[in-house]
């Protein structure tokens, strides 16, 4: 398998062979408009592949020699441009000038593009078409291919892509929404092989470009109806291409193909290297085609209006039939365009004068656009004469920037915008400000630099940002040397949402120095419904995050059990609950104003994290549902994350704490209540002759009636307790009926006293004495047997009531 040829960029002045990515020669010659060719090395191998059954050898193949006087005309068919006598290298699109023995230039250049071309198709068109021929292709990302469907044998375009090389899906999408008598109509499209690819009509009458090269090979030129058809037909379709949201920015006749010639129909082709339209200028690459390249172009800086430019250059070559730029080198076309205007004087009809000074005003603001062009088709007398606007005459000396050479206040807007660091080291030192003083006399600029400098508050970056705006109002917002156009801020934002710090802090800046704000009040709208946005989406965060910092104070809890007492808090009121720095939020800011599937997601993933809080955080009831809330209160809900989830951990440790004071709790009464049970029996089964008895036992049964009254107030629940609970309950009837029986007891004790006292057991004993001595013997024993009837009726009851009261307290 060969080896992919190695394409290079031809310096158009010393020929050195650049590298593909290269963008200025070591000469010193901008490589910008230069197109992609083959190198010699890989040109000069092409022979040894002739014995291929439908090429022929060409190793004959030989430069075109300097012995011919005649000017040369390129052999490609989308170039033929006419190049000096003795050239070996297009002067247009760098290609070599190649001739084989005893053949024309168009057969020779015919035969080495197709031994360029693919030789197959990709696998999903191999079975359906049929290569009938390579067609010329100008650039490296695609082969054309004239095929032929096998099914209906009608001829086709294959545009095949290199490997790896795409059109961006977003600019597909809206060359379709382009209308189709407009645009060469695509019929399909895919990725098969690895190699992206379309096929598109073919349109036979060719492109422009050969109805020019018809025309002059005829000798004639283009009527003034004519040429009012193709302007028609060529502002009508730009028109629909900017309202699709692209910018065409490869304008020429190559890409312009004619559908049918009675009546004229023109449609656009080659979108490859188009722009999508999201604001009203780009910072991009320099247009493919420098010929049709627009003056602000070269730095970098289009809009619309650049391809109305490249239509003005289309019709002064139609309408003189020669290219204003034709036999040019690069270099004198990039001075003529940075310097010079386009002379139109060399058309007659001074009508169509009047369209081309519109057309080519070097001012872009000022320059004609699809209103003002439908007002010449319609030779509106009041349509104004178009006048160059004179401010943007150039420099007198150039200012270099890096790689950039600026002749003008926009170029050198854009080369401060690229090149930051050095616009920042040139205020700094006030390189800038003695150059626009000594050198350009510009006291405009010299004051806006002095009053930059005498405003401390101002940061460097700042001070270059505003001097960019004051040398082009218009520029495309750069901020550092980066874009700030929407998507670019919104790729830092989604950085930023990875943890990126430096993607937080770039956004930070951007809001702290007000960026956004000083290209809004320049007039960039885009911009200016950024702020919008952003503000908007802090405003709105700043008042959710208030409103639930209320609720929050009000709802959650100031002390909770087991916690320490926060003095320092207490004496200096110290607030825990602060909003999170802007610096921080601005990716999620930005996150909820542009993305609602973010915000939705968000959403899902906060009911998630708050689904085991919701119990914990009151303030988070009172505001509302999660799936019912606005974003910015979602915002606040993540920003309160930690806050709810220390909460939670508070309460949950209060809980903890609460449990296990009840635990010790109710294993301190149930220690109380068994002590108190035992200190029962103990004094029932004690002494009862001891008078403090009875008063130990009700002291006893007291102490655990007041355990009991203990236990019924507390409301705990756990088992433990209840447990506890019944167990001590349990004997409450027993002790009720015991304290019943120590009262009986100790009423018949205090009887009893007046029985057994020191008195009647004097009489008794006296009585016993001298009874015996007055009354027979048996006296004696009836005596006896009364005094111990009289023992029997007054101790037998308090014995029964003991035995009752001891067996009560061994059942509890």
């Amino acid at each position: 398998m060969s080896a992919s040829p190695e394409y290079i960029r031809r310096c158009p002045s010393c020929e050195t062979e650049n590298a593909a990515h290269t963008m200025r020669c070591a000469c010193g010659a901008l490589l910008t408009g230069v197109d992609l060719s083959l190198s010699a090395a890989s040109v000069l191998p092409l022979a040894p592949i002739a014995p291929l059954a439908h090429t022929q050898s060409v190793a004959a193949v030989l430069p075109l020699s300097a012995e011919l006087n005649a000017e040369l005309i390129c052999s490609y068919a989308d170039c033929a441009q006419t190049n000096p006598a003795g050239s070996d290298t297009c002067l247009y699109c760098n290609r070599p000038l190649l001739l084989a023995a005893g053949e024309s230039a168009a057969t020779a250049g015919t035969q080495l593009d197709q031994m360029l071309s693919l030789l197959s198709l990709p696998s999903a068109l191999k079975n359906r078409y049929r290569i009938l021929r390579p067609l010329p292709t100008q650039g490296a990302e695609a082969e054309l291919l004239l095929v032929q469907e096998l099914a209906s044998n009608t001829q086709r375009i294959a545009k095949i892509y290199r490997h790896g090389i795409q059109v961006k899906a977003e600019v597909q999408l809206r060359v379709a929404n382009i209308p189709a008598e407009h645009r060469v109509l695509q019929l399909e499209a895919g990725l098969s092989d690895g190699y992206a690819f379309e096929v598109m009509e073919f349109c036979e009458q060719g492109s422009l470009r050969q109805l020019l090269q018809d025309k002059l090979a005829q000798a004639q030129h283009f009527e003034a109806e004519s040429l009012a058809l193709i302007v028609q037909e060529l502002s009508s379709a730009i028109a629909s291409v900017h309202t699709a949201g692209l910018l065409h920015r490869d304008l020429k006749p190559e890409n312009i193909l004619i559908r049918t010639l009675e009546p004229l129909d023109l449609v656009l082709t080659d979108f490859g290297i188009s722009s999508v339209l999201d604001a009203t200028q780009k910072l991009t690459g320099m247009a493919r085609t420098l010929p049709y390249a627009s003056p602000e172009s070269l730095s970098g800086v289009i809009d619309a209006k650049s391809d109305f430019w490249a239509l003005g250059m289309i019709m002064l070559e139609l309408a003189s039939g020669r290219h204003p730029f034709a036999g040019l080198s690069e270099a004198v076309i990039l001075h003529q365009l940075t310097t010079r205007e386009i002379e139109i004087n060399v058309v007659k009809d001074s009508y169509l004068r009047k369209l081309l000074r519109g057309l080519l005003l070097r001012d872009p603001q000022a320059r004609w656009g699809a209103a003002q062009i439908q007002r010449w088709l319609a030779r509106d007398t009041s349509l104004p004469d178009p006048v160059e606007n004179a401010m943007l005459g150039g420099f007198r000396e150039p200012y270099h920037l890096g790689a950039d050479v600026c002749h003008t206040q926009q170029q050198l807007a854009v080369g401060l915008a690229r090149n930051w660091s050095d616009g920042v080291g040139d205020i700094a030192n006030g390189q800038l400000l003695a150059w626009f003083r000594d050198v350009q006399k510009d006291q405009n600029a010299t004051r806006v630099l002095l009053a930059l400098r005498h405003e401390k508050r101002l940061s460097i970056d700042v001070q270059l940002l505003q001097l960019i705006l004051h040398l082009a109002p218009g520029i495309p917002p750069v901020w550092r040397g980066v874009s700030i156009e929407l998507p670019v801020i919104l790729a830092y934002a989604n950085k930023a949402l990875k943890d990126d710090a430096e993607a937080a802090q770039w956004l930070h800046d951007l809001y702290l120095h007000k960026v956004l704000e000083a290209y809004a009040d320049a007039g960039n709208a885009a911009t200016a419904s950024i702020v919008q946005k952003w503000q908007q989406a802090c405003s709105q965060f700043e008042q959710a995050w208030q409103t639930a910092l209320k609720l929050l104070k009000q709802k959650s809890p100031k002390h909770l059990p087991g916690e320490y007492v926060n003095v320092d808090k207490l004496m200096y009121g110290l607030d825990e609950h602060q909003m999170p720095a802007l610096r921080t939020m601005h990716a999620q800011i930005l996150a909820m104003a542009y993305d609602a599937q973010w915000s939705e997601r968000l959403r899902q993933r906060l009911i998630v994290a708050y689904a085991g809080l919701m119990a914990y955080c009151p303030w988070l009831i009172e505001l509302g549902q999660i799936a019912d809330m606005q974003t910015a209160h979602l915002l606040v809900l993540e920003a309160l994350l930690p806050e709810a989830r220390r909460v939670a951990e508070r309460q949950q440790k209060a809980h903890a704490f609460e449990k296990n004071a009840e635990q010790e709790n109710t294993a301190g009464l149930k220690q109380d209540l068994s002590m108190a049970i035992n200190a029962i029996r103990s004094a029932a089964n004690a002494n009862f002759f001891e008078a403090s008895a009875t008063a130990d036992l009700r002291s006893a049964l007291d102490r655990y009636f007041e355990l009991l009254a203990q236990i019924r107030a507390a409301g705990q629940a756990d088992p433990a307790w209840l447990e506890m609970k019944k167990t001590a309950l349990k004997g409450e009837r027993s002790a009720v009926k015991m304290l019943g029986l120590v009262d009986t007891l100790a009423e018949r004790r205090l009887q009893n006293t007046g029985w057994f006292s020191r008195e009647m057991l004097i009489a008794f004993m006296l009585a016993a004495f001298i009874l015996p001595m007055l009354l027979r013997g048996s006296a004696l024993g009836l005596l006896a047997l009364a005094f111990l009837g009289m023992a029997a009726w007054r101790l037998l009851p308090n014995f029964l009531t003991l035995r009752e009261i001891r067996k009560l307290a061994r059942s509890m």
